[in-house]
């Protein structure tokens, strides 16, 4: 009777264990950034597609990502501890699978941009990257189109990446 109480505790801790550990997993907090940054302005992202909607709907999601993940660190917009700054470097939507009768089925949308996160009080580079990518397709013969869908999925994919890669820096 001791043994099997024994165990069931034993295993009860092991849980609680894995699920401290997991319930961390792919996000950022406030104190997972240096103690000193208070405030980070987000600036408009530098587009070299010339497609200003793409460009407006990559910083609101950074912003999102911030806002959800950044604990007790304000966005502001002006002087900050910190500036995030993205530069959209190239866009493109292309066919990936094609039906039988040479339909196009799904495109694959591919959004490339350069990040980079400076401490301005410590006047160093939190994290910088000259070159992330992310992929979303979507499925035209489900009527899924490239803005709802295809962009969105790369942009959640970014979002991921910034975080994941950022978090391996700091």
């Amino acid at each position: 009777m001791l043994s099997k109480n024994l165990s069931r505790l034993m295993y009860l801790v092991l849980v609680a264990f894995v699920a401290c550990l997991l319930s961390g997993c792919y996000s950022f907090t406030a104190s997972t950034l240096p103690s000193h940054i208070k405030t980070v302005k987000i600036h408009e992202v530098d587009d070299k597609t010339l497609d200003p909607v793409l460009a407006n709907n990559i910083r609101e999601g950074v912003v999102e990502m911030f806002r959800k993940n950044a604990g007790g660190v304000r966005l502001v917009t002006g002087d900050a501890s910190a500036d995030f700054e993205m530069t959209l470097l190239s866009y493109t939507n292309k066919p990936e699978n094609y039906t039988s009768n040479s339909d196009v089925e799904t495109y694959r949308v591919t959004i490339r941009v350069s990040v980079k996160f400076f401490d301005n009080v410590k006047e160093k580079v939190i994290y910088e990257s000259k070159s992330l990518s992310a992929e979303g397709t979507y499925d035209v013969q489900a009527n899924e189109t490239e803005d709802r869908h295809g962009q969105a999925r790369a942009i959640e994919k970014l979002q991921n990446l910034i975080i994941t890669n950022a978090l391996a820096k700091w």
